[in-house]
């Protein structure tokens, strides 16, 4: 619900548990509050216009001193605020200058649209839409900062939209997509890492200057992920408020936190403005990517949960969604290059014959491709594995009631290719300079419609000739020499938001021609793990690293925004193939279960027992897998020792609680593992005893004890009626 009193300019943005108050004052926008629904009556002075920060008096008309003190709710450069603008812009005199006065509002009960980029849906929900113009009249610049609520959540998505309104183009610098003021002590959380470590919780507390964390590499990166949360210091899983911002985007990226002379917070979000520029002709507009803003006070739990569900319902797409995935095999570490059509045809026996659903050949089934340094961009069969062709090897694989998936790599070009040498200018690269290279390959350049259309048209013809269910689309390197020649020396740093566009818009033509086609993202594992790209796949590869204690802590530390039915998570074999280790093979399973499930290994080397248990456990996914796919997400211990968590049923009748033991000791106290979520007064049963469910969240539940290092254990619990 928006609430908008013309006499005090105040507008109130109701979400289900929070609301947003923003202000003008003096012509411009601020926002004094953001956080748990509240009575209003007074809220001038949360605005701090009486702040003198430079001199003793308070001079008239004294713009210095509003600007560094106001909190502005959409930041712009040059007229006295001298913390992180959010909005900057070049005219046609040099100047940067911009001063953006409100004008005027809209309201909307429907949620506008935003070309080209992947953005926040409606779907069976009410929403209302605010529109604040903020107007820059000697420059021309109009900006629109447009806020959605929906009925469903307590997310509210925001982006702006630039409007040149003037003569003359404008250099837009700077546009990120959101500003969020906060008062009081406050600690960062972040999802930092490293290819195969990706996304590890980091807290830190706020202190004063600006502490920013980005990407330039062309993605959204495994560096940081485009995540960032402001809690208090006492926030727990269950207690406490935390703010956070997600953003919809997947390429380059900045978000940062400054603590001002004031004690204010100012978190932002956006394009990263290091390695973009945009001209921005007269009477043309630029869309930012979107900002999904959440609050709760009830903890990380609640948090984490509000993102989870909104994901689900109105940035995940597919009609894959909320339907049982396939259970898949992927030929890479079973095979990795070595393999023929024999062997493919051998491990899909295997693999119906353990019940799985398909077959995904990885990489080397292109080209001429034996190993890692050729035949990108060649999309046509390796004849050399597959003499009978794609499309025979399709018929096989239906032929055993398999579906059959893809790997691709289409943003990339290997030197050793029949595309680089018929066209060697396709690759990223600026004239009279080397190209750098990197994992023995370059990057195409998709700001091209010509190249865009040649992956297209490579990849749609080799998914219609062999009916293709399923493509896992990876990207395993960074771009650097960024330059297109379809751009002017002056329009160069527009081409990082260009590209990500390009993948955008063939991904969306992959699924408007292939609309039953599962898009499964990566990057070198998580290093484009974003909100964006779950606009066009539901789920996305969480890491290479699929050592289950590791992935315990990857899948921990992603489900602070992102829902564990989107994390890839399949059961490889041991030792690891990236860290050496050996867990139990029922713990790998008991992991990936709180994933996507699938399995990374050679069925074929399996022993009997081996086999028996891959029954099992895909017995156990089909069983518990609609918990994790539309269940509610708990946090329950992360320490040295254990790592433990729970999916709830939506009515809170069925408990699943995976409980992994990182590492022994002896003599260890039985473990009472304390639940979350449950009915209170409700009767649980598990092993064959009552719980009430107010005894399990204040006592917990006995956990079984186990023997060893990276074993685990599955405690499944439902509710009865009993008096």
């Amino acid at each position: 619900m928006i609430r908008i009193d013309e006499k005090t300019g105040i507008f109130a943005l109701y979400t289900k548990h929070t609301v947003m108050i923003l202000q003008v004052v003096d012509g411009f926008v601020g926002m004094p509050y953001y956080g748990e629904k509240i009575r209003l009556a007074e809220t001038d002075y949360l605005c701090r216009t009486d702040i003198r920060p430079f001199t003793p008096e308070q001079l008239p008309g004294e713009a210095v001193s509003f600007h560094s003190a106001f909190p502005h709710a959409y930041p712009f450069y040059g007229c006295g605020n001298f913390r992180e603008p959010a909005f900057r812009a070049e005219q046609q005199d040099g100047s940067d200058t911009c001063c953006l006065k409100y004008i005027g509002c809209s309201m909307y009960k429907q949620k506008p649209k935003i070309p080209q980029l992947p953005q926040s849906f409606t779907k069976n929900c009410n929403t209302e839409t605010l529109i604040l113009y903020l107007h820059d009249e000697q420059a021309g610049v109009l900006a629109e900062v447009i806020y959605t609520l929906f009925q469903d959540s307590d997310i509210i998505a925001q982006s702006v939209r630039i409007q040149n309104q003037g003569e003359y183009p404008v250099m837009l610098r700077r546009v990120l997509s959101s500003c969020l003021c906060l008062e009081g002590e406050l600690e960062l959380i972040t999802l930092n890492g490293t290819w195969a470590r990706e996304r590890y919780m980091q807290r830190e507390p706020v202190g004063y200057g600006v502490k920013s964390i980005g990407s330039i590499n062309g993605a959204s990166s495994h560096t940081h992920n485009p995540f960032i949360a402001a809690v208090r210091p006492e926030t727990t899983e269950t207690q406490g408020e935390a703010w956070g911002m997600a953003f919809v985007y997947s390429g380059n990226f900045y978000a940062c936190a400054e603590k001002d002379f004031q004690d204010k917070t100012q978190i932002m979000m956006g394009i990263h403005p290091d390695t973009f520029c945009w001209e921005l002709e007269s009477g043309k507009s630029f869309y930012t990517p979107e900002v999904l803003l959440n609050y709760s006070c009830r903890g990380l739990g609640r948090f984490s949960r509000n993102y989870h569900d909104f994901i689900r319902n109105h940035i995940i797409r597919s009609k894959y969604q909320y339907q049982e995935r396939p259970v898949l095999v992927n030929s890479w570490e079973a095979f990795y290059f070595d393999f023929d059509s024999e062997k493919l045809l051998h491990l899909a026996d295997t693999a119906l014959a353990c019940g799985l659903d398909m077959l995904v050949i990885d990489d080397g089934w292109f080209g001429h491709r034996d190993s890692d340094d050729s035949s990108l961009g060649d999309w046509f069969v390796n004849e050399k594995k597959i003499p009978q062709g794609m499309e025979w090897l399709g018929e096989q694989i239906q032929e055993r009631n398999l579906k059959l998936g893809l790997w691709f790599e289409p943003e990339m070009i290997s030197p050793d290719s029949e595309l680089f040498q018929a066209h060697p200018d396709w690759a990223v690269q600026i004239p009279d300079r080397s190209i750098t290279m990197s994992r023995n390959q370059y990057v195409l350049d998709l700001t091209r419609p010509e190249i865009r259309s040649y992956i297209f048209r490579s990849m749609a013809d080799v998914i219609h000739e062999a009916d293709i269910s399923y493509i896992k689309w990876d990207m395993n390197r960074q771009i650097t020499e960024a330059y297109t020649p379809s751009l002017p020396a002056h329009r160069q740093k527009e081409f990082f938001h260009r590209y990500i566009l390009a993948v955008y818009e063939i991904q969306e033509r992959l699924l408007k021609t292939f609309p039953d086609l599962m898009i499964e993202n990566c990057a070198g594992g998580g290093g484009r793990f974003d909100c964006g790209m779950l606009y066009y796949s539901p789920q996305i590869w969480c890491s290479d690293n699929t050592d289950a204690c590791d992935r315990a802590e990857i899948q921990l530390g992603t489900s602070l925004c992102y829902p564990p039915s989107c994390m890839g998570a399949h059961i490889s074999a041991c030792p690891n193939h990236i860290i050496g280790r050996k867990t139990d093979f029922m713990t790998r399973a008991h992991v990936a279960l709180a994933g996507t499930f699938g399995y990374e290994l050679d069925l074929m080397r399996m022993r009997q027992s081996e086999i028996q248990q891959i029954q099992t456990q895909i017995e156990l996914y089909h069983e518990y897998s609609h918990l994790t796919r539309e269940g509610s997400f708990y946090r329950l211990l992360q320490n040295a020792c254990h790592i433990a968590w729970e999916f709830a049923s939506p009515n809170r009748t069925e408990i699943l609680v995976t409980v992994i033991q990182i590492r022994n000791k002896a003599n260890q106290p039985r473990m009472h593992l304390k639940l979350q979520g449950l009915l209170p007064d409700s009767f649980y049963i598990f092993d064959g005893k009552v719980y009430t469910g107010s005894q399990l969240m204040r006592i917990g539940i006995p956990v079984p004890l186990m023997w060893g290092d990276g074993v685990s254990s599955l405690l499944y619990l439902t509710a009865e009626n009993k008096e």
